[in-house]
Order: C-alpha cells, then sequence, then structure tokens
C-alpha cells in the first residue's frame, strides 16, 4: 500500500485508519510501502481527541470490527505500527506489558489479540469443527463485533491499580456510547469484560 502523496496523512489525518481497513478488504496487498510507513509513524499524534470523536473515523474503526475478514490481521498491523494504542488510549497502556503469573504466557496487548482472534475462528466456517458449540453459538449471534469488543477490552486495564474488570468495564461503555452502539450491546460488552474472569 503506497500514499500517493508524502503529506496524505497531514491532508486527511482519517487516511490513518483508512489504510488498515483497506488492508482488510485487499489481503492480495502485503504490506505498507516504506516511504508511507514512515508517513504513517510521523503523522501517529494526529490521532488525538478530536480524531476519536469524529465519526468517520469511529464508523472506520467499527467497520475494521464488523469486516468479515482480516480483523486481527488488521488490529495486529495497527497494534504493530502504534495506530491502535493512539485510537484506544487504554490500549496504549499495555503493549508490551508483561504478566508474572501462571496463566498468562503474552503480553498483555498480545494475550488481548490472541483473544479477538480465537473469537474471530469461532465465526470462521473453515475452524468450525475445532469447537463445534462456540461456532454454532457464534454463526447465532446477530453481531459478533460487539464479543470482539468484550475482548478488546477484557484486559484494558492491567496494571492501572484496582479491579482491572471494573475499570474496563467502564473503559468498554465508555468507548461503545461514544461509537454509536445501542444499549443492550453495550450493557453486553460492559457485563461481559466485567465478569470476564468467572469465565
Amino acid at each position: 500500500l503506497q500514499a500517493r502523496g508524502e503529506d496524505l496523512f497531514q491532508r486527511e489525518p482519517a487516511a490513518l485508519l483508512e489504510c488498515f481497513a483497506l488492508l482488510q478488504q485487499h489481503p492480495e496487498i502485503k504490506g505498507i510501502e516504506a516511504e508511507t510507513l514512515r508517513a504513517l509513524w510521523r503523522e501517529r499524534p494526529r490521532i488525538d481527541g478530536a480524531f476519536r470523536k469524529d465519526p468517520r473515523n469511529q464508523a472506520v474503526f467499527m467497520g475494521i470490527l464488523r469486516g468479515d475478514r482480516w480483523v486481527v490481521r488488521a488490529l495486529r498491523l495497527m497494534n504493530q505500527y502504534g495506530i491502535l494504542g493512539r485510537y484506544l488510549p487504554a490500549f496504549r497502556r499495555i503493549v508490551g506489558q508483561m504478566q508474572f503469573d501462571l496463566f498468562h504466557v503474552y503480553t498483555v496487548d498480545e494475550h488481548i489479540l490472541n483473544v479477538v482472534r480465537n473469537l474471530r475462528r469461532f465465526a470462521v466456517p473453515n475452524f468450525a469443527h475445532e469447537y463445534p458449540l462456540c461456532s454454532r453459538l457464534m454463526d447465532d449471534f446477530a453481531r459478533p463485533e460487539v464479543l470482539y469488543l468484550a475482548g478488546l477490552f477484557h484486559d484494558i486495564a492491567k496494571g492501572r491499580g484496582g479491579d482491572h474488570s471494573e475499570l474496563g468495564a467502564r473503559d468498554a461503555r465508555r468507548f461503545c456510547l461514544r461509537h454509536g452502539l445501542g444499549r443492550e450491546d453495550t450493557d453486553l460488552v460492559a457485563w461481559l469484560v466485567r465478569h470476564h474472569l468467572l469465565m
């Protein structure tokens, strides 16, 4: 993927997210051209509060989560290039954060992306044989992006002090309301994050 001009992200900050949507929609594109990647890296600070509140950018991010393929690929690339943590400031705090216990072998950000990957596999028919019940349940679920959001937020408050489930549920609720999710979906995401340790 190559930007048409070196100043693309200055002129059109929304392209900072849109390029990942393009990568998701076109799996034949293998990566981002070096000059474009340098410009992307340089312009990351443009992802600020105003950027996050812009309905156009919110729609692009939710479109990535609602995509019918390559959801996790897009999220991983966004994390790798420092975009995911800019868009989700709470996520930025846990990038590279180690966990010292018997349950986690990955950094918090990698653990979260693996959880989303596992949820995503339940939605892909090619993997239905792995966990048939989970795949059937996911198949009956109208809006799988709601579950992906719960996965994305379940450990996002690790290391902040306090109950990370409660803090993460508050972050998730705020995110969902700002991104136009309905009350029922917002309540479900927050509930799943709050109670994920029971599961």
